[in-house]
């Protein structure tokens, strides 16, 4: 079995849980092909991700002209499925603040990844965050056929549920994955209780290395408590989710 991972950028700096959900899934035996929206190479400083990258197959690459060149060759010989993708666009387009036009670009992407997944003889994609790749693997769905699945973060999301078409997204998917106990219940509030058995909790974990790792000291005193340490991004979604003041977060220049 072949499948695809579709994420707006990736390897991201910040999404390495992506990369090692890949790399658990590729242990157990599946071959994954990875695709991304948007380029992000010039971001890239861990070794790790700057060999992901060339692994990955990036969608706004084929520029302009690629998009337009795909969107007319996938209308020409397949002009019902087309109609289908086009009638979708517009349907979640209007409501949404991106607008049509955003959308119909987003309809050119899902032509050019629909090549490209035929190509690698893919049967399924999956999408991390329900927004923009989600958007664009659901159109690929209409168009091509291919099934497809996401995995919801938050809090942007639950947030923008109407602007981004959740409801939509969830009942056209195949499986969508939660990765808290809270974002499986908001995703339960934005669809109909007969999808609820395709929402799935997937906690994002840690790999093996993580707890082979040898204990830190302060001060040349070891801890008798041990103690976690998480390090976001200084950025509305995570400032949303911490529970301390924006005031006590360290500056940007301290993250680094």
């Amino acid at each position: 079995m072949r499948i695809a991972y579709l994420v707006n950028k990736y390897p991201k700096v910040s999404h390495s849980f992506i990369r090692r959900e890949i790399e658990a899934l590729e242990a157990i035996g599946l071959s994954v092909a990875r695709f991304s929206i948007r380029s992000c190479e010039s971001e890239l400083v861990d070794p790790k991700d700057k060999l992901e990258f060339q692994k990955t197959q990036v969608v706004l690459g084929v520029g302009v002209l690629g998009l337009l060149v795909n969107l007319i060759g996938f209308a020409i010989a397949k002009p019902i499925s087309i109609f289908r993708g086009i009638y979708l666009a517009l349907k979640i387009g209007w409501k949404s603040d991106a607008g049509i036009l955003r959308h119909l670009i987003y309809l050119a992407e899902a032509c050019v990844l629909w090549r490209w997944l035929r190509k690698e003889q893919v049967t399924h994609i999956h999408s991390h965050f329900g927004t923009n790749s989600t958007t664009v693997a659901m159109l690929c769905n209409a168009i091509g056929g291919v099934s497809y699945s996401f995995t919801v973060h938050g809090p942007e999301e639950f947030d923008r549920a109407e602007n981004i078409s959740l409801t939509e997204k969830i009942n056209r998917a195949k499986f969508v994955v939660a990765i808290c106990s809270f974002g499986r219940s908001q995703l339960y509030r934005w669809c109909d209780y007969q999808q609820w058995c395709k929402i799935h909790l997937v906690r994002c974990g840690v790999d093996e290395d993580y707890f082979n790792q040898p204990e830190t000291f302060v001060a040349n005193i070891p801890s008798a408590i041990p103690n976690l340490v998480c390090v976001g991004r200084l950025c509305e979604q995570k400032v949303k989710s911490c529970s301390c003041k924006p005031s006590k977060l360290l500056p940007q220049k301290d993250l680094n």
